[in-house]
């Protein structure tokens, strides 16, 4: 009995772990995937800089493993220790200019990054 619960709590967390992918995923469609990068750190308001990733605030930094970073324009908390992120952009026109919007997955959760 205990295996069979066991085995239904699997399939329920299995599902709705697969249903949060697709939303992400479905949400990315007509974007380009740019790069994949391994995030190293990220660095606080106060300037201090700290070895994992806890998600995005308005104005943060984000570091990743080959010396290059983005900033967070949105904001949404999550913990991990060296997450792969997935860069993602979109050219967008407004009248006569054109310009790239940009996008990171990471964990299955999108932010806003410039």
């Amino acid at each position: 009995m205990n295996k069979f619960i066991l085995g239904i709590l699997l399939t329920i967390a299995s599902v709705s772990s697969s249903a949060n992918f697709e939303s992400v995923w479905e949400k990315s469609v007509g974007w380009t995937i740019e790069s994949t990068k391994i995030i190293d750190s990220f660095e606080h308001e106060n300037g201090r800089v700290e070895s994992a990733f806890q998600g995005c605030e308005v104005g943060r930094s984000i570091y990743f493993r080959d010396d290059t970073y983005v900033t967070c324009n949105t904001k949404g908390y999550q913990y991990a220790h060296a997450p792969t992120a997935i860069l993602l952009s979109k050219r967008v026109s407004y009248g006569d200019q054109a310009s790239k919007i940009w996008r990171m997955i990471v964990n299955n959760e999108m932010y806003g990054i410039e």
